[in-house]
């Protein structure tokens, strides 16, 4: 009994490692109850911008160890893109009695279920808000960092007909542990698994399941020395699995947008849909990115353990939901034939902005990279242009995409 207790320790002292301190005023969140029978006896934090219109996304945000609703919505900076962008933010909150650092018992048996523990009462959560807001259903995601993204693992992979994308940062892959003597070997990176073997963890949980699975976005410090990058390898495993993809690269960026800490990972299923998109960043350990400022783009507050990189992991996190309302529509040809060349696209033309356009592979600027209006000339592959401006102020507005068909 010493060395279990000894262990459970060494779990929770990792654990709080995960916390991120902060002041922040409640006014922006409510906490809604009764919202259920609630079995893992957690608490509904709740931000509604005030602006919604019409049926909106929600998205779940689920903190780490000692945190709590407020310090993580303030240190994320979630609200502020839900208020920009009309979407709802739910947040489950821990309470003391059930962990002794707060922690969401993502490494207990007892929790790793749809139908009891803290995913019921999560799952309750969202219910409750269905049938009192206006929610669209088929727009809920759900997030999460270190615990709080173990548990989002588990609300994927238990309720996969719920989520339409999520999000696990510094987190793992489902049932990385499911014991409490596990948790310890398997936040330092120590259990690996084969993608089928990870795979068919999830595919038990949902015999009877023949829909599709959550896309995945993932976030880790690259210097991580409290949860091991292998924890992200093997959620990826088990992710691409799951969309019966395999676990090669599709698109590999050393340096996304130009961001030397920043590298961009992506996986594609048999269709050419991206399913998964891995963000490492170099140089920071078991931490948020965030970019602070008052930039649409940026947000958060930094902490203890949340780190301005000059890149906003949530922002990053909503485009991949599809959250994020872009500012314009690129205009030019949409489908296209092999070896075009002298393509024209352009953006509105603001005085004092700069712009930057991004090309795919098998694509080519010949003209106008740093204008609103620029000359392409396409091979053979299709793929995304981009466009981001940066106005007059020195803020970056949100990437504008357009995919071009390339056939005969």
């Amino acid at each position: 009994m010493k060395s279990k207790f000894r262990l459970y320790l060494i779990v929770t002292v990792f654990s709080s490692i995960f916390t991120i301190h902060s002041i922040f005023s409640q006014e922006d969140l409510v906490q809604i109850r009764p919202f259920g029978t609630n079995p893992g006896n957690l608490k509904l934090m709740f931000y509604d911008p005030g602006n919604i219109t019409e049926k909106a996304p929600l998205v779940v945000v689920l903190h780490g160890c000692t945190q709590m609703a407020k310090s993580c919505a303030e240190q994320s900076g979630w609200n502020k893109l839900a208020k920009l962008h009309q979407f709802y933010v739910l947040y489950p909150e821990q309470i003391i009695i059930n962990n002794p650092e707060n922690c969401f018992n993502w490494y207990r048996a007892s929790d790793q279920s749809r139908d009891k523990g803290e995913p019921a009462s999560i799952m309750q959560m969202i219910t409750h808000l269905k049938k009192n807001k206006n929610i669209d259903s088929t727009k809920i995601y759900v997030i999460g960092l270190s615990a709080g993204g173990a548990m989002s693992s588990i609300m994927m992979a238990v309720f996969p007909e719920v989520f339409d994308k999520g999000g696990v940062m510094a987190g793992g892959p489902y049932k990385s542990a499911e014991s409490v003597m596990k948790a310890g070997t398997s936040m330092v990176g120590m259990v690996s698994k084969s993608p089928e073997d990870w795979g068919d963890l999830v595919r038990k949980e949902n015999p009877n399941y023949k829909g599709k699975y959550p896309k995945l976005i993932v976030f880790h410090g690259g210097i991580d020395l409290v949860v091991s990058t292998n924890n992200s390898n093997q959620l990826i495993k088990q992710w691409t699995n799951i969309h019966n993809a395999d676990y090669e690269e599709d698109e590999h960026y050393e340096r996304f947008r130009n961001d030397e800490d920043i590298e961009c990972t992506i996986y594609k299923n048999n269709q050419q849909e991206e399913i998964v998109r891995y963000y490492r960043i170099r140089g920071i350990g078991h931490a948020l990115p965030i970019d602070t400022g008052s930039c649409s783009t940026q947000g958060g507050k930094t902490g203890l353990f949340a780190i301005n990189k000059g890149f906003h992991s949530t922002f990053w996190a909503a485009q991949f939901f599809g959250l994020i309302k872009t500012p314009y529509q690129i205009i030019g040809e949409t489908i296209v034939k092999p070896k075009t060349t002298n393509l024209t696209y352009s953006v509105p033309f603001h005085q004092g902005s700069k712009y930057l356009w991004n090309m795919p592979a098998g694509m080519w600027i010949s003209n106008g990279k740093y204008t609103n209006s620029t000359t392409v000339d396409i091979d053979y592959q299709s793929g995304y242009l981009e466009v981001t401006e940066t106005d007059a102020n020195g803020c970056k507005l949100e990437p504008c995409k357009l995919w071009i068909e390339v056939k005969e």
